[in-house]
């Protein structure tokens, strides 16, 4: 399930078509098709919490994409997880009850026949706020293999997804809330690159296809990874889509740098299938979007966007 930077011919790109509409026809660049969602820095992975976020997606009527972010890679001697935002363990057991609640609230919530991505975020860091050192972090509680840390993930978030069709089903909900997986995937966080790329190896491993994809909310940071390794992060396992972090306009320029790098490198063209800003950033959601959609249009005639959210914590 890996397609391997450099590549020596241009391929299509395999897309999760159940979940993506096609975003390059030709014509001038619009904009998000769907209106900006609210995602989290996760401090815990509490019922109570979730809920709330789910029933505020809800009566918003939220479409798109949410990402539930619990934080970096963990291991506690017994169970794989993550690190949250407050420096607390979570299971994988523990997230799954979290998202539950946040699913179910959602469908309580929201009128008929809205479609929403909800994502089980994690990220690259080998702590918060700390990057690795090397190729392992040797940070406390650290997973001891990340692809099956990975592989732990996708079954998971397929389970997960089995689960909300059967709530919805059950139910009667004509609403559809579709589980993916997404990683804050930065290439400060992890230099060595290898712990990235296990989990990203993993979880298609397990999907064994485009579907559910794995979303790169990540930065595309210059001198750190090489081209082809930020690459293989954004788009080179099946499942990969790449929805580009854009805290700042600088970042504009770093990932229309990467994808114009597959373009003329390879003759590949790379979808940006969404956009991350930060809650409260230095321009509306909208706003990034254009300018994303400005940059990259010359280069692959991508013309919208299917997914923007501000993330908070």
């Amino acid at each position: 399930m890996q397609r391997t930077w450099p590549r020596r011919a241009a391929v299509a790109l395999a897309l999760a078509s159940s979940f993506l509409v096609p975003l390059t026809s030709a014509g001038a660049a619009t904009a998000a098709t769907t209106a900006p969602t609210t995602s989290y820095y996760e401090q815990s992975a509490s019922p109570a919490a979730l809920s709330l976020q789910g029933q505020t997606a809800g009566q918003s009527a939220a479409q798109g994409l949410v990402i539930l972010d619990f934080g970096r890679p963990a291991f506690d001697g017994t169970n794989d997880g993550t690190f949250d935002f407050a420096r607390s363990f979570l299971s994988f057991a523990d997230i799954s009850t979290g998202v539950e609640s946040f699913v179910r609230n959602y469908y309580n919530a929201a009128p008929a026949d809205t479609t929403l991505d909800v994502a089980l975020g994690t990220n690259d860091s080998c702590g918060l706020y700390q990057p690795c050192g090397s190729i392992v972090c040797g940070c406390p509680d650290e997973p001891a293999n990340y692809i099956s840390w990975g592989q732990h993930l996708a079954d998971t978030v397929m389970q997960l997804g089995a689960w909300s069709r059967g709530v919805a089903s059950a139910n009667g909900f004509t609403d559809t809330v579709r589980i993916v997986a997404a990683d804050d995937a930065e290439p400060a966080f992890d230099p060595g690159f290898n712990n990235t790329q296990y989990v990203m190896q993993g979880y298609a491993q397990v999907v064994g296809g485009s579907d559910p994809p794995m979303v790169d909310y990540g930065s595309a940071d210059p001198g750190i990874w090489s081209n082809d390794k930020l690459l293989q992060i954004a788009n080179g396992f099946v499942p990969d889509v790449a929805m580009p972090e854009i805290y700042n306009t600088g970042q504009i320029g770093e990932w229309a740098a990467l994808v114009a790098y597959a373009k003329t490198q390879y003759g590949e063209v790379v979808t940006l299938y969404g956009v991350m800003t930060l809650t409260g950033g230095v321009q509306p959601p909208n706003d990034m979007v254009a300018q994303m959609l400005g940059a990259v249009a010359p280069i692959t005639a991508q013309r919208d966007i299917t997914w923007v959210s501000s993330i908070t914590a």
